[in-house]
């Protein structure tokens, strides 16, 4: 079953989408909290979230699909938002999901900034023990690396694009966004608002990423120009915690897994994992499949 559900956060209402299991007694004791990107809203990039949470359900996970402030239909400003903000607004979908649901445990599915925004929370909420994150960026961490490899593939993309003849006919009918080029690579493909909010200057990130003492899954494609900093990173982060690093990497895959087969690797993989960590709950006994009584003595 799928039904809207609407929570208030800081003064603004948040808007989601509450998947619940068919098969009652099948439902397991942990639900999963999706937590989308910066520019993105609840269904993720190309309906990832929504594919997935589907399929968790049918798997016996309840789940919660919901838009941060001033993104999707929930209220507020997306220019007043940050990665602080986007954290509290997990901390009380997390609190939605155990109340609406009944579930005792927590795993938060983060893609690209969403996985930053769990990084923050999930140390700081009691019943989650688990993440999924898609293409994190490095936190706790001087990025100045990444950021250079991120700009110069969005240079080579756009050198790319020269010489293509589509470029070209949007040049001459003048459909070609100069504007949106420019902020692009002035940005470093980063949005609007995006860069570090004072608040988020003064979150420890280290010191989040060693109190949480639940385990992490992290997916990475191998064309994502952050990738191999990313993993060198966690895996050293991931040390120093005592935690094992666990990660896949998506053959030929982007940042943002745009190919169905990317996309089906990046949810099956995430699914079985969490299946691995989460067993089924065990099925009822048939009736009358009991041991038979022994009889008395005559």
């Amino acid at each position: 079953m799928e039904r809207h559900v609407r929570f208030v956060n800081r003064g603004a209402t948040l808007l989601g989408v509450l998947f619940t299991p068919d098969d009652v007694g099948r439902v397991r004791d942990t639900g999963l909290v999706f937590l989308h990107g910066w520019a993105g809203y609840r269904i993720g990039p190309h309906q990832m979230f929504t594919k997935m949470a589907r399929r968790a359900c049918a798997m016996g996970f309840p789940s919660l699909a919901f838009d941060f402030r001033g993104r999707g239909d929930s209220e507020g400003d997306a220019l007043k938002a940050s990665i602080s903000t986007m954290i509290t607004d997990a901390q009380r979908a997390a609190r939605t999901l155990v109340e609406e649901t009944g579930v005792r445990r927590v795993a938060l599915v983060g893609v690209c900034s969403g996985g930053e925004v769990a990084l923050g929370a999930g140390a700081t909420i009691p019943e989650c023990d688990a993440m999924v994150l898609w293409s994190v960026p490095q936190v706790a961490a001087d990025r100045s690396h990444a950021d250079r490899a991120k700009r110069a593939a969005i240079l080579r993309e756009y050198w790319s694009k020269l010489f293509r003849a589509a470029t070209w006919r949007k040049l001459v009918s003048g459909a070609l966004n100069f504007g949106m080029i420019g902020k692009a690579i002035a940005r470093g493909g980063k949005g609007e608002g995006e860069e570090s909010a004072p608040d988020d200057e003064r979150i420890d990130w280290r010191r989040r990423f060693i109190e949480f003492r639940g385990e992490v899954l992290y997916v990475y494609g191998s064309n994502d120009p952050t990738t191999p900093d990313c993993i060198a990173h966690y895996a050293r982060l991931s040390k120093e915690a005592g935690r094992t690093f666990k990660h896949h990497v998506i053959e030929g895959a982007n940042h943002s897994f745009y190919s169905l087969k990317w996309e089906a690797e990046v949810l099956d993989e995430s699914l079985r994992w969490l299946d691995e960590r989460y067993p089924r709950p065990a099925d009822p006994a048939p009736l009358g499949s009991g041991p038979v009584p022994s009889r008395a003595p005559a």
